[in-house]
């Protein structure tokens, strides 16, 4: 059934209700401000939230600072999750008496815990602060990050990473919901891969760091194993950016630096992306976007393609120092000439991806799916190529491509700052989102088997099988989101809305918490 056509002044009641006069005001601000007063919010966001977010290296780095807190939090986050992969090759395994599959194990349990907390970790972000839970969240996985040198044997290390997979659960829902809350739609991209690829960066300083370590342990045989000295190092790093992030880190309503009066701007600033502001404070939990949520094709293709993305990038992590082990590299090779140079692919790549994103209108997609192509034909050549003398160096180039598959994660979490509104809805889809990582990423653990060892043919045979998954998902997906902009602009159109009407209405209707599915104003990015 069409609907009719209301004027303005009579759906401006239907969407919001006159008792939620804050979403009108909100929304007549945005006529109120100019561009030079939002471009000075925004730096001001920028220049706070990015290091805490990611620490970025490369990214103007003295002139960020939202940007500067994620790159930060999230960064140190994925280096603590990762830092066994370095840890394997440097004795942790041998000194800790593994045996079989008990490394796998480490990752899996990691992801399993990881599971567990996301959904506690999401209600208590809606009932409380946003900032202040992922900085407690952060000095928790610095201890046991930090105590992980003192661990004997595998029981131990088992115990560990569950802990640290419980904690660290907050940080990728904490810094989508602050990035959503804090940008608008056309700057989620390349917000969310400062943040999302902050572990590029950051290994690269933390490789050579750790290079150094296992250099010294290697001069001193008998003093502290270079593992041990990578658990301290990183926890304790952990433990002071986690104070840092207490006190800047946050959402717009959250956060002291910004005044009174640039929080309005701010609110303004956003309003026009449907989604919602952080104006109002939103902790009533809503059953019935929660079923909503279950209805929705996007809560499943989120899921499958995230799963997909995240079983490759979940081996990878675990098992890809001693990938370039089983190719002939030592130890300390596999950080100057493998993790580092791939690091350095990593970030140039998601510099490209921002600069490109930034310049032309809906790329998201069509990015992902050239950023599969290398990976998939990287893991085909490891899988299909014999490992010999002679083919070190064309197998590393093959490994070496593949990191372009990586940045597929964080493109897709974007997509949920950007194409899902409803406070309640977002968090559930979230929650999925995160359960989908963590599945993927557990069994990306386990497709290496110890028997498969040290090539792991069938190993990288399923990565490659499980990028062209993906590839497939991400074409079916943008046609999804073609089609219902395509039916909503063809009703719009025959009910004679105007362009104006349409931007006001659905900023009013995302103020008052109204999701995606029921604003019909709402247009989807792709």
């Amino acid at each position: 059934m069409e609907l009719s056509v209301y004027s303005v002044d009579k759906e401006q009641k239907v969407a919001v209700g006159e008792s939620q006069e804050l979403a009108i005001e909100i929304v007549d601000a945005t006529e109120q401000y100019t561009r030079e007063d939002f471009d000075r919010v925004l730096r001001k966001q920028d220049m706070f939230l990015m290091p805490l977010m990611v620490c970025s290296l490369l990214w103007k780095i003295l002139a960020l600072t939202v940007l500067v807190g994620q790159w930060i939090a999230y960064g140190i986050q994925q280096v603590d999750k990762t830092g066994l992969s370095t840890q394997a090759t440097f004795g942790i395994i041998a000194d800790t008496h593994m045996k079989g599959n008990g490394y796998a194990w480490l990752s899996t349990i990691f992801f399993i815990f990881y599971l567990l907390g996301e959904f506690p970790g999401n209600w208590i972000m809606q009932k409380f602060s946003v900032g202040k839970t992922l900085a407690l969240a952060m000095f928790c996985w610095g201890t046991i990050v930090f105590c992980t040198a003192a661990a004997q044997n595998w029981r131990d290390l088992m115990v560990m990473r569950a802990l640290q997979g419980v904690a660290e659960s907050t940080a990728g829902p904490a810094l989508l919901l602050i990035t959503g809350m804090s940008y608008r739609t056309e700057e989620h991209s390349l917000r969310v891969l400062i943040w999302g690829k902050a572990g590029y960066g950051l290994s690269i300083i933390v490789n050579l760091i750790n290079y150094g370590i296992g250099r010294a342990a290697q001069t001193e045989p008998g003093g502290l194993a270079a593992w041990k000295g990578m658990s301290l190092f990183l926890g304790a790093t952990s433990v002071l950016v986690s104070i840092l992030c207490f006190f800047f880190l946050g959402t717009p309503r959250e956060v002291f630096w910004l005044s009174p009066e640039e929080k309005k701007i701010q609110a303004a600033r956003v309003a026009l992306n449907n989604t919602g502001s952080d104006a109002q404070k939103r902790a009533e939990w809503k059953w019935s976007q929660v079923s909503e949520a279950f209805m929705d094709p996007q809560l499943y293709f989120f899921f499958f393609v995230t799963v997909s993305n995240a079983i490759p990038t979940g081996g990878v992590n675990t098992f890809g120092n001693l990938i370039y082990v089983g190719l002939g590299f030592t130890p300390l090779d596999t950080l100057v000439k493998g993790t580092l140079p791939q690091n350095v692919l990593g970030v140039s790549w998601f510099i490209l991806a921002g600069y490109v994103l930034s310049k032309f209108k809906h790329m998201r997609f069509y990015w992902i799916m050239l950023s599969i192509i290398p990976a998939f034909v990287g893991m085909l050549v490891l899988s299909l190529v014999p490992t010999t003398h002679k083919n070190l160096w064309p197998k590393w180039g093959a490994f070496f491509i593949t990191t372009t598959g990586q940045i597929c994660g964080a493109l897709v979490w974007s997509m949920l700052s950007t194409n899902v509104a409803g406070r309640t809805k977002k968090s559930v889809i979230s929650v999925v989102l995160f359960i989908a990582y963590c599945f993927g990423n557990a069994v990306g653990a386990q497709v290496f088997q110890a028997k498969w060892a040290p090539r792991y043919r069938p190993s990288t045979v399923i990565l490659s099988i499980m990028f062209a998954i993906e590839f497939i998902l991400m074409a079916l997906w943008r046609i999804y989101y073609v089609t219902i902009n395509h039916r909503r602009a063809a009703r719009l159109d025959a009910r004679g809305v105007s362009h104006e009407e349409r931007i006001r209405l659905g900023s009013l209707k995302g103020e008052t918490d109204v999701t995606d599915l029921h604003n019909e104003y709402f247009v989807y990015d792709y």
